[in-house]
């Protein structure tokens, strides 16, 4: 027995990877397959600008999973419970950080592509069922895209832990993303229920 049963909204271990592969597939359908010129054909990758650069790829869209946060506020939710002394484990809902970057020898083909993805994520700003890949499509999941804003501070650190020069993008967060567990429920306190009981006095006053 799972919280999947309990909690219609959870993914199993492959939720990172599904969606990112789920803003992949957004994008490529506005871009890869645009009847656009400019744009059709142009591969989006979940790879990161370097390995791209590596792998001698010049043209592409990168999309590319940088970090992963906990979402503080909703890790302390109670745990459901499927019977009063049986406990499931919490699942875990995260945040997923990405950088969309266009990649092109020609300036204004890479600022094309960026006005196309702007586009994108200000049009389709909620994902789920049909919209979604892998394990989410099923799993009752709506990812909540923002674009977000980064410091020249921020910039300065994930572009130099890519050992390469900066490149204009946008930041995206990605919410929405809940984290089945994987463990059984396990036993606890007895859940204790109680009534109380307040009869209402009508009237008050003294008698002649």
């Amino acid at each position: 027995m799972t919280l999947a049963r309990f909690h219609d909204r959870v993914a199993d271990f492959t939720a990172i990877y599904d969606a990112v592969r789920s803003v992949v597939a957004l994008l490529d359908r506005h871009i890869t397959q645009s009847s656009e010129p400019q744009l059709t054909t142009v591969p989006v990758s979940p790879l990161s600008p370097r390995e791209l650069e590596i792998n001698s790829t010049q043209t592409a869209v990168s999309v590319w999973l940088h970090r992963v946060d906990p979402q503080p506020d909703l890790l302390n939710r109670p745990a459901p419970r499927p019977e009063s002394e049986r406990e499931l484990h919490r699942s875990t809902p995260v945040e997923l950080l990405l950088h969309v970057t266009p990649l092109d020898p020609d300036g204004p083909t890479r600022a094309a592509l960026l006005g196309r993805v702007v586009q994108v994520l200000a049009d389709h700003r909620r994902l789920s069922g049909p919209d979604l890949v892998g394990g989410l499509t099923t799993s009752g999941t709506t990812l909540l895209l923002g674009m977000d804003t980064l410091t020249q501070y921020d910039l300065s650190l994930l572009w130099g832990a890519l050992h390469t020069h900066q490149r204009a993008g946008i930041a995206l967060r990605v919410n929405g993303l809940v984290i089945d567990t994987h463990l059984p429920p396990r036993d606890s306190t007895r859940v204790l229920h109680s009534e109380t009981r307040v009869d209402q006095v009508v009237g008050s006053g003294v008698s002649p």
